[in-house]
């Protein structure tokens, strides 16, 4: 199959097949029915459903065709649902026959594993000829004490072991799915691939934030497999220079880079572009975050972070002077040891450079300003160290003097090996505005760089204090300004200064980084003044409503209300893989009536190192005291009613190519019987490889009808995402029981070097969930609805709000009404009472012409021409992602 990874990406996003390259049928006519019906049916067990024109264009292939489409279409969708891969916890009977008293269990494991002999009676039942030697692990184990039809590992251990040892006992297999009530996917017929590729890398190009790890893999592959057919299709601007980096770094890759190398000269305008293109083109993350390694070192103590340099039998400098006093022996220096710590590091490995694609670099770097290539040289000071031993600046000092002095400002000192001159960089001379309160001196930088106005506008009124002059010179730039400031600075400071009217609670920080932390600490600044808010509000809102309206216009737009709770994407570098892309602090309804479980699968990868990852559920009452867990070390979590929530069992090992998966059931009701009010889903990494090491890792959280049937069914997953990062705890949800509401957080804390459990990371769930669901409470980040309301507000003239019972409720702009005025009636919603706004049903929206839609779920059929934004795709075709409404 052609274009392999671009049609994987189109039918995972899109869900779109397209037939561009595969043979017909036979002359005589289509293929028998049975066989389109044995692809639906395969289809249906993932949760998808063909469309009459797929179902119809099967038929007429080939049946040499349709077999490799058929297994083709299975694995890919089984892949991004978490399917495809085995599933068997350690209690293959799970939910039953899971044992009550984990202490117990416990217990006899390791009485087992220290005392139990070949050849002897078992130590419990005291017979004779019961036990089995189970390899490789040799542990000991009796059929009478172990059920040897509920395990799949060893009991003792829980390690992988031989199944063919007579222990091991026939089991009833889940072959068939069980009950359930399913909202299918629909897949489709695409039209034209070259078409679709097209608009798919045109719309990466176009975003103005980072992308998420999924869009960034998505954005090599078509790169990747495309090649030079991709150049002509690239705009004139792409806005977002990581992405720069992502394209021409995997082009580089691909070709010869004096091929691409006149067109990626259109766009590096820095030098840390130039350092993010190398960085692709090695493998490495163009985010520059650092990779966070965890070493052996050598310390004079356990508890010292650094390597000391000292001979173990050198005499203790204090000790030693004490002791020549006294005319004793001195003291000697106790022996190093080894202890482990995590170490980030500055560098990555670079690729092979050649000597032209060399020049070629150096040449960009030296037609750039000298002083702002010394500056953006230094924001990044360790890795151009690094690469600077692979560029050889030294060898063309002569012809490039403008390198050769930055990259001598970097090392501190010039080849000779003389002290560099002294630099000021931009951001200092800001901070030192900013410290010394000269506000003149502050504008005057900030408006050379209007983003950084956009960024530091809170700080410099907080710097103005009471001197209202100073304060309106800022406000006065900020207006002036406000055109140039990028879309997603815009909408965030729509967000933020709304809530500083007065101290936030707590303040939470998003350090840079592979993965979100979501430190918090207290908000000690001063609250900003409510005259000041309100303009720079209204200021934010002209600009937007006016960007907003140079796009395409509709007379219509559907906005469903449920988006109030899902939040704008921000830090989507740091998001989840995810089939699902829920944006961080968002919040779900969840059905009443359905049974939650949660899984999580890993893989180490070939003869990689064991690796134990834990999957737990704690529970907390209102007040955010811990009631109860459900976790390797208790195996079931109970209330008066019975099992609040029940575990598969602890698999301590996920040998390639299977894995290992656990399992954990949630009662919902049951739980909140008990006084339950929070939820959490808690993945540890226990011991062996971080999460990004893995093979494969994911997790996430099925919504059945019944538990009987497979214990992981693809049909039922709500929610499945990646696990990533070096980090030992991921926090990714909360489920707040007296509302029926998820939050979705995606948050790791760091935990320990090993042995993270639940217990240990009670003190970070604590912390960080309650901080992380106020902030997002707090409205500071816009939602979806806002977004969407100002896109309406703005390109639109009736806006169809549709509650989550399905109410419909038609808002019409009056001929008259300006753009603010028309967002202020959408924004308040059904809750407005204006009578210009009338009540409708369902059934009376406008599906037959082109609308702007914004909906939880794709579940319209749109006309074609649309514009749909749906966070849970149900129909098929192309939809725009969050993050497209955010493009300018």
């Amino acid at each position: 199959m052609q274009l392999q990874a671009t049609r994987e990406v189109l039918l995972k996003r899109h869900g779109l097949v397209f037939f561009d390259d595969l043979a017909e049928g036979p002359a005589r006519g289509e293929l028998p029915e049975r066989y389109a019906q044995a692809v639906e049916a395969e289809l249906a067990q993932l949760g998808y459903a063909a469309s009459a024109r797929l179902t119809a264009r099967l038929r007429r292939l080939s049946l040499e065709a349709l077999a490799p489409l058929q297994a083709w279409i299975r694995q890919t969708l089984a892949a991004h649902v978490g399917g495809g891969v085995p599933h068997e916890p350690l209690f293959r009977s799970f939910p039953d026959g899971v044992p009550r008293d984990t202490f117990d269990l416990w217990m006899r494991k390791v009485i087992v594993h220290f005392a139990q002999a070949e050849g002897q009676p078992c130590l419990f039942c005291r017979q004779v000829g019961t036990t089995h030697v189970l390899e490789p692990c040799r542990h000991v184990v009796c059929d009478r004490c172990f059920d040897g039809e509920k395990y799949s590992r060893c009991p003792v251990c829980e390690h992988a072991v031989d199944r063919r040892s007579p222990f091991f006992k026939p089991t009833k297999k889940r072959r068939e799915p069980g009950p359930e009530r399913v909202r299918f996917k629909l897949l489709d017929v695409g039209a034209s691939l070259d078409d679709a590729a097209r608009e798919l890398v045109a719309g990466f190009c176009a975003r103005t934030q980072a992308m998420s790890p999924d869009d960034v893999a998505a954005l090599a592959a078509v790169v990747g497999e495309l090649g030079e057919r991709v150049l002509p299709w690239l705009p004139e601007a792409i806005a977002v220079r990581e992405n720069v980096a992502h394209v021409f770094g995997t082009l580089f890759r691909k070709l010869d880079p004096a091929r691409v190398l006149p067109v990626a000269a259109r766009y590096l305008k820095t030098a840390t572009d130039v350092l993010r293109l190398v960085a692709v083109y090695s493998g490495a993350d163009p985010a520059l975050q650092g990779e966070v390694v965890t070493r052996d070192i050598k310390a004079a103590q356990p508890t010292e972070p650094r390597s000391v340099e000292a001979k173990p039998a050198e005499p203790a400098r204090w000790w030693g002077k004490i002791a020549a006093a006294l005319g004793a022996a001195p003291r000697k220096r106790s022996a190093p040891v080894t202890v482990k710590v995590r170490m980030r590091v500055r560098r990555f490995r670079v690729a092979k450079l050649s000597r032209p694609l060399r020049r070629a670099l150096l040449g960009f770097l030296e037609g750039m300003h000298p002083d702002a290539l010394a500056e953006d040289m230094l924001r990044h000071r360790s890795y151009w160290v690094w690469l600077g031993e692979h560029l050889h600046p030294h060898e063309h000092a002569r012809k490039l003097p403008n390198v050769a002095r930055a990259f001598a400002i970097v090392r501190g000192k010039d080849p000779t090996g003389q002290p560099a001159p002294a630099f000021r960089t931009y951001r200092g001379r800001v901070e030192a505005a900013l410290a010394g309160r000269e506000i003149t001196a502050l504008v005057a930088l900030l408006r050379q760089r209007p983003g950084e106005l956009a960024r530091r506008y809170d700080h410099a009124l907080r710097a103005a204090g009471d001197d209202a002059t100073a304060a309106g010179e800022i406000m006065a730039a900020f207006a002036e300004l406000a055109p140039s400031f990028s879309t997603p600075v815009l909408l965030t400071l729509r967000g933020v200064l709304p809530t500083r009217r007065e101290r936030a609670p707590v303040r939470v920080y998003w350090p840079k980084g592979a993965a979100a932390l979501g430190v918090a600490a207290p908000d000690t600044r001063p609250p900003l003044r409510a005259d000041v808010i309100a303009a720079a509000s209204r200021q934010l809102d002209a600009e937007l409503l006016r960007r907003f309206a140079a796009l395409p216009a509709y007379e219509d737009a559907i906005l469903d209300e449920a988006l109030r709770a899902i939040v704008v994407p921000f830090n989507e570098r740091t998001a989840s893989r995810s089939a699902v892309a829920l944006p961080r602090g968002s919040r779900v309804a969840l059905p009443a009536g359905k049974q939650a479980r949660l899984f999580v699968h890993w893989c180490q990868p070939p003869a990689g190192q064991t690796t134990d990852i834990d999957l737990s559920v704690a529970f907390y009452d209102a007040a955010w005291q811990n009631v109860g867990v459900c976790s390797f070390y208790q195996l079931e979590y109970s209330g008066e009613d019975g099992p609040i929530a029940t575990s598969s069992g602890d698999l301590r090992d996920a040998p390639h190519p299977d894995g290992a998966s656990e399992f954990v059931d949630i009662d919902r009701a049951r739980a909140r019987a008990a006084g339950v009010r929070y939820c959490v889903m808690v993945v540890n990494n226990y011991r062996g490889l971080p999460f990004a090491k893995l093979e494969r890792g994911f997790a996430g959280l099925m919504l059945r009808d019944s538990m009987d049937g497979l214990h992981f069914d693809p049909r039922t997953v709500a929610l499945r995402f990646d696990l990533s990062g070096e980090n030992g705890n991921f926090m990714p949800l909360v489920v707040d029981l007296e509302t029926d509401t998820l939050h979705w957080l995606d948050v790791h804390a760091r935990g320990q070097l090993e042995m993270n459990t639940a217990a240990s990371s009670n003190l970070a769930i604590t912390t960080v969930c309650p901080n992380l669901m106020g902030y997002f409470g707090s409205g500071i980040r816009p939602s979806m609805y806002e977004l969407a309301a100002l896109h309406a507000a703005a390109r639109c003239r009736r806006v169809h709000l549709r509650a989550p019972s399905g109410e419909v409720r038609a808002l019409s702009r009056q001929a008259d009404e300006p753009a603010p005025a028309f967002l202020s009636r959408i924004l308040a919603g059904a809750e407005s009472g204006d009578a210009s706004g009338s009540a409708a049903p369902a059934s009376r929206l406008p599906l037959e012409r082109p609308v702007f839609a914004a909906l939880l779920r794709g579940d319209l059929e749109l006309a074609a021409g649309s514009t749909c934004y749906a966070l849970f795709r149900e129909q098929a075709g192309a939809t725009i992602s969050a993050s497209s409404l955010i493009a300018r």
